[in-house]
C-alpha cells in the first residue's frame, strides 16, 4: 500500500480529505477522496475529476499544487495535494452561515487577503480556467495571512486557447474529452456569491468578469460585515443581484475611504462591459490605494502605552488600524475623558491644524496600531484636491478646531 493513513483532516459534500504518508516519495500529502454516498453519482463523479484535473492546470503560490490522481481500490476517484494547515476565511471572520454577517478584520489584513485572493485568479484567468465558487469557505487563511483558495470543483476551462494556457499545445480532440465533461445545463455555484450572468448562463458562456463580480461581494462582505445582497428566498435573492445597486461601502460604514469603496462598486457593476475586464485592473488600483496608505507609518502600541500627553508638542494626527483607544484632558481630579475612539477612527487631529501644545493626551486601551499622519502628509493629500474642495476643507477645519478648543476649556472648568 502506498498510502498509509494518519488522520481525516475535513469532509465536504463531495470529497473526504485525510491526512496519509506517501511511502513511495517518503513524505506526508493531503488525499481526496470522493465520498462512499457519491460512488454512483454521476454528477459527483464529474465534479471531483473536473477539479483535479483544473489544479493541474494551474501553477500558483495560493492554489493547492495536485501530485497525483487514480482510483480507489474500490473504485473511486481520488488525488493527492500538498497538505496546508489553516482556517478558513468563514471561521477567521466568524461568519454567521444564516445571515452571512461577519466580523470585519482590519483594513490591511483585508486588503492582503483580497489582494491574494485576486492574484491566484488572475493566473487561473491568464491559463484560461474560471472558478465561479468565490466564497469564504473557499479561501483558506494560513499563518501570516497567506491565503489559499481551494474547490475548484465548479470550475471550467473558458479560454483553453489563452496565451497562458497549458492546453493550447494539445490537439482539439484530447482537450474536449479531458475538460468539456460538465454539464452545461446545470447553473452552479453559491447564489450568494454569484454575478448577475451565473445566475442565468451556463458555464460555457462564463468570462473572467463574473469572478471579479463574486470577489466584489466578498470584499464588499469584509469591509462592511454585511453582505451587499440579502433577501428572504432564493428568488429574491436572484432578483437583487441581477436589478439591485447595492449602498456603497463608505454609506453602510462612514469609516471605509471613499476610493476603496468605488472600487468595490466598479468589480460589482451589473454590466460585465463596465466592470473591470481583467484581475490585473483590480490589482493595479488596490496597489495605488495602498501605495497612497504606505505613506502614513504604521506604529504600534501595548495596552497601557500612552501615545502622546498633554502639553507635547505634536505636529500628527493618528488613524486607528486596530485596538482602542482613549483621549483625554486634565490630572487627577481634573481628569476627563473627551472620548474612546476604535478601528478606522482618527484622534489628535488638531495638532495637524494649529502649531501648538496638544491639548489632551491619548492612551491604548488595548493592544493598538495606528497610522500616523504628518502635516507634511496632510499638505500633500490636500493638493492633490480640487482648489475649490481644498478652501471649502480649510474653513470646516478651522471651525472644528475653535468649537474643539471651546470645548477642552469648558471641560476644564
Amino acid at each position: 500500500m502506498r498510502y498509509h493513513p494518519l488522520g481525516v483532516i475535513g469532509e465536504g459534500n463531495l470529497g473526504l480529505v485525510e491526512r496519509v504518508f506517501d511511502e513511495r516519495v517518503g513524505r506526508i500529502v493531503a488525499r481526496k477522496t470522493l465520498r462512499e454516498v457519491k460512488r454512483d453519482d454521476a454528477a459527483a463523479h464529474r465534479s471531483f475529476t473536473n477539479e483535479a484535473k483544473i489544479m493541474g492546470l494551474l501553477d500558483h503560490g495560493s492554489i493547492i499544487p495536485i501530485f497525483d490522481s487514480f482510483e480507489t481500490g474500490d473504485g473511486r476517484p481520488a488525488y493527492t495535494m500538498r497538505e496546508v494547515a489553516g482556517r478558513s476565511l468563514a471561521r477567521v471572520l466568524a461568519m454567521q452561515l444564516r445571515s452571512g454577517r461577519v466580523t470585519p478584520l482590519s483594513l490591511d489584513r483585508t486588503l492582503a487577503i483580497v489582494s491574494q485572493v485576486g492574484e491566484a485568479l488572475a493566473h487561473a484567468h491568464e491559463r484560461g480556467v474560471l472558478h465561479l465558487d468565490l466564497k469564504p469557505q473557499n479561501i483558506i487563511v494560513l499563518e501570516h495571512d497567506e491565503v489559499v483558495l481551494v474547490d475548484w470543483g465548479t470550475a471550467v476551462v473558458y479560454a483553453p486557447e489563452a496565451p497562458g494556457s497549458r492546453l493550447a499545445e494539445l490537439p482539439e480532440l484530447t482537450r474536449r474529452a479531458c475538460f468539456d465533461s460538465h454539464d452545461d445545463s446545470v447553473i452552479v455555484g453559491t447564489p450568494r456569491y454569484m454575478s448577475p450572468e451565473q445566475t442565468e448562463r451556463p458555464r460555457s458562456e462564463l468570462r473572467p468578469g463574473s469572478d471579479v463580480f463574486s470577489l466584489g461581494i466578498l470584499f464588499y462582505q469584509m469591509l462592511t460585515g454585511v453582505l451587499p445582497f440579502e433577501a428572504e428566498s432564493l428568488e429574491e435573492l436572484l432578483f437583487h443581484i441581477r436589478e439591485t445597486e447595492p449602498p456603497p461601502p463608505d454609506q453602510v460604514d462612514g469609516g471605509i475611504h471613499a476610493h476603496l469603496s468605488s472600487i468595490v462598486m466598479r468589480m460589482l457593476r451589473k454590466f460585465e462591459g463596465s466592470r473591470y475586464a481583467r484581475f490585473e485592473e483590480v490589482l493595479s488600483d488596490l496597489r495605488a490605494f495602498r501605495s497612497t496608505a504606505a505613506e502614513f507609518p504604521l506604529r504600534r502600541f501595548e495596552a497601557g502605552a500612552r501615545i502622546f500627553d498633554e502639553g507635547d508638542e505634536g505636529d500628527s494626527a493618528y488613524v486607528i488600524v486596530t485596538g482602542e483607544i482613549e483621549v483625554t484632558t486634565g490630572q487627577g481630579a481634573q481628569r476627563r475623558v473627551l472620548g474612546r475612539h476604535v478601528e478606522g477612527e482618527a484622534f489628535g487631529e488638531l495638532a495637524l491644524l494649529r502649531d501648538m501644545p496638544r491639548s489632551a493626551s491619548a492612551i491604548a486601551l488595548t493592544p493598538a496600531s495606528v497610522r500616523v499622519i504628518g502635516r507634511d502628509a496632510l499638505a500633500s493629500e490636500v493638493g492633490r484636491l480640487s482648489p475649490w474642495v481644498a478652501a471649502i476643507l480649510r474653513d470646516v477645519a478651522e471651525r472644528f478646531v475653535d468649537r474643539s478648543e471651546r470645548l477642552v476649556e469648558l471641560l476644564r472648568e
